[in-house]
C-alpha cells in the first residue's frame, strides 16, 4: 500500500474538503478549544503519532499558547511545521521551538493562494528525473561541428548566423504531474558569443488536443528554475534548443522535479547549489538533538534524483547532512567544478559553525559512489570519522573495467571520464585512465588524516574497482589511521544488505568511542 501524506491542522476552518481528491493525503483537524476543554489531548495526540508515524505537515492557524506549545512539541520535526503569517506575530518567532523544529510562515496575498500553495506541498516523498541528452535530433548545419559525450552532453562550435535556428531536439520527454509543481532545470553552457533559447511545451495525453501551452524562456530566464504550477491534468513537456550568435555550446540533461515551491527542492527543507555550468548538488540538514557528531551521508548511484539514506541517518538520533549529485544518469562522483567542489565543502562547514561544532565533531559516509565523496572530501576537511561501504576511488579504473569485467554495467564512469570537467589532456587511453584515477590519489595522498578514524566495509570481488581498499592501505599506514573494516564476500552488488548492517554497525561504534552516544554499538 503506498504510503501516505500525513497532515495536521490546527486551528483555523478545517481544509480536509480541498483533499478530497487526493487519496495520498491523509488530512486531520485539531481543534484549540480542546485545549480549555480537553484534558488528555496530549495522550489523544500522542496515540495517533505513536500508531500512524509523524505528520509529515503540521499547518497551524492559531494564536500561539502554552498549551499549543507543548502540543507542537509532539507533533513537529524539523521543516514539516508551517504557520500562518496571520498568526505568527503572536510569540512564535521568540519560541525556541522554532529553532528546533525549523518553524516557518507561509506567505499569501489571498486565501486562493494559501490553498494553492498546501496542496502542491501535499504529496509523500521524492521525485525526481531527467531525459539524457543523448537523446535527441539534431538539425544544425553542416558547417557546425557536433560532438557526442555520451549521456554527459552534447557539444556545437561554430556560426550559428544573426537569427535564431533550430540546433536539437529531445525524443523523449518528461512528464508533467496533474496537481504538481514541477521544477524543470536545463543544463547548459556557452563560450563565444552564442545566445540560447530554450522551448518547453506541454503536450497533451491526448493526440487530438496536441499543444496545451508553450514556454519561450532566454538565458536571462533560465537563471532560474522554470517552474510550472499546478494544473488540472497531466501531460507531455516536450523541449526545444535554437541558437544564434558565434562559439560553443554545452547541452546537458534537462531536468525535472516534484517541487516544494519555497519550502524546499526535494525534501520539505532541502536546498541547491549550482555552479556557473549550471551542475547542481542538492543538500538536507536536519539538525536533530544538535549535540556532536554531525553525520554527512553522500548518496550513492540514483538514476531517480534524491536523497538516500534519511531513516539510516536519523536513526542515529545527532544531526546530519544529507548530500545528492543529480546529474549524468545517477550522479557524478561529487567531482565537478572548483566551484562546484568549493561549494561542497561550505555547506558542510557552515553547517558545522550553525551547530557551533568544528571539524572534530564530523563524520563523512557513503556507500559505493557515495564512499567517493566521503573519502575525497573527507580528506580535505580533516573530521573525527570516515564511514564508507562498497569504496570506490579509481574512477578510471572502474570506466575502464567496464570492456571484461562487467559489460554494459554502471556506465555512468564512463560518461564521467568524457567529461570536461577534469581537463585531461592526453589522448592515450592508459594515460587518460590514470589521470581521472589521480584526480583522488592526488587528494588523497597529501591529506592529514591521523586522527580521523576510519571504517571500511568492502567486497572481497569487487568488480567495480577490485583494489580500492588495498589502494588506501599503504597511506592508512603511514598516517597510523585507526582503521575498522570488514571483508564481505562477492561482487559489487552481491550482498548490500551485509554490507548497509556493518556500515551502521560501525557508525554506532565511532559514536560511542568517540561521542559517548551508546546506541547499538558492538
Amino acid at each position: 500500500m503506498p504510503r501516505k501524506f500525513k497532515a495536521l491542522q490546527i486551528g483555523g476552518s478545517d481544509l480536509e474538503h480541498l483533499f478530497n481528491h487526493s487519496p495520498e493525503v491523509s488530512w486531520d483537524y485539531f481543534d484549540p478549544k480542546l485545549f480549555e476543554f480537553e484534558s488528555n489531548y496530549i495522550e489523544s495526540i500522542e496515540e495517533i503519532v505513536e500508531e500512524n508515524g509523524q505528520f509529515d505537515l503540521v499547518f497551524i492557524q492559531t494564536n500561539l499558547t502554552d498549551h499549543l506549545a507543548n502540543l507542537i512539541n509532539i507533533v513537529s520535526r524539523p521543516y514539516n511545521t508551517l504557520v500562518d503569517e496571520i498568526y505568527w506575530p503572536s510569540g512564535y518567532e521568540e519560541l525556541d521551538l522554532v529553532q528546533k523544529y525549523l518553524i516557518r510562515p507561509i506567505h499569501y496575498n489571498t486565501t486562493d493562494e494559501l490553498h494553492d500553495k498546501l496542496l502542491s506541498i501535499s504529496f509523500p516523498g521524492q521525485y525526481g528525473d531527467k531525459v539524457s541528452p543523448a537523446l535527441t535530433h539534431v538539425f544544425s548545419p553542416k558547417h557546425i561541428n557536433v560532438t557526442y559525450f555520451g549521456n554527459k552532453e552534447i557539444q556545437f562550435q561554430g556560426d550559428f548566423g544573426d537569427h535564431f535556428i533550430p540546433i536539437l531536439n529531445w525524443q523523449q520527454n518528461l512528464i508533467y504531474d496533474k496537481d504538481k509543481v514541477i521544477e524543470v532545470w536545463p543544463e547548459f553552457h556557452t563560450e563565444g558569443d552564442v545566445t540560447l533559447e530554450y522551448t518547453f511545451r506541454l503536450v497533451s495525453f491526448n493526440p487530438e488536443e496536441g499543444i496545451l501551452e508553450t514556454f519561450v524562456l532566454s538565458e536571462e530566464e533560465l537563471k532560474e528554475p522554470l517552474y510550472l504550477r499546478r494544473r488540472p491534468y497531466s501531460a507531455y513537456i516536450s523541449t526545444s534548443v535554437k541558437a544564434k550568435g558565434n562559439g560553443t555550446i554545452h547541452i546537458g540533461a534537462v531536468h525535472k522535479r516534484l517541487s516544494h515551491i519555497e519550502f524546499g527542492h526535494l525534501l520539505l527543507g532541502s536546498e541547491r547549489f549550482v555552479d556557473e555550468k549550471r551542475e547542481e548538488f542538492f543538500y538536507y540538514f536536519n539538525p536533530s538533538d544538535f549535540k556532536p557528531p554531525l553525520n554527512v551521508y553522500f548518496s550513492g548511484y540514483r538514476e531517480a534524483e534524491g536523497f538516500e539514506a534519511f531513516y539510516l541517518m536519523q536513526q542515529l538520533g545527532a544531526p546530519f547532512l544529507l548530500v545528492s549529485d543529480p546529474r549524468i544518469q545517477g550522479g557524478a562522483f561529487y567531482l565537478g567544478s572548483e566551484t562546484y567542489e568549493n561549494g561542497i565543502k561550505q555547506v558542510i562547514n557552515d553547517t558545522l559553525n550553525q551547530l557551533g561544532f568544528n571539524k572534530s565533531d564530523l563524520i563523512l559516509s557513503g556507500l559505493s559512489m557515495g564512499s567517493f565523496g566521503a573519502l575525497y572530501y573527507g580528506a580535505q576537511l580533516n573530521p573525527k570519522g570516515i564511514n564508507v561501504g562498497k569504496p570506490l576511488v579509481n574512477v578510471g579504473t572502474i570506466a575502464e573495467n567496464m570492456k571484461l569485467l562487467r559489460p554494459n554495467d554502471f556506465e555512468t564512469s564512463l560518461d564521467i571520464a568524457l567529461s570536461s570537467n577534469y581537463q585531461l589532456s592526453d589522448s592515450n587511453e592508459i594515460n587518460h585512465i590514470k589521470q581521472l584515477d589521480n584526480k583522488f590519489w592526488n587528494v588523497f595522498s597529501n591529506s592529514h588524516i591521523s586522527d580521523t578514524t576510519i571504517a571500511i566495509t568492502y567486497m572481497e570481488n569487487d568488480d567495480y574497482d577490485q583494489s580500492a581498499f588495498e589502494d588506501l592501505l599503504p597511506i592508512f599506514s603511514q598516517q597510523n589511521v585507526h582503521l575498522m573494516n570488514k571483508a564481505v564476500p562477492g561482487r559489487h552488488n552481491d550482498d548490500t544488505p551485509t554490507v548497509v548492517n556493518w556500515f551502521m554497525n560501525f557508525y554506532h561504534i565511532l559514536l560511542k568511542d568517540h561521542f559517548g552516544r551508546d546506541s547499538h554499538a558492538e
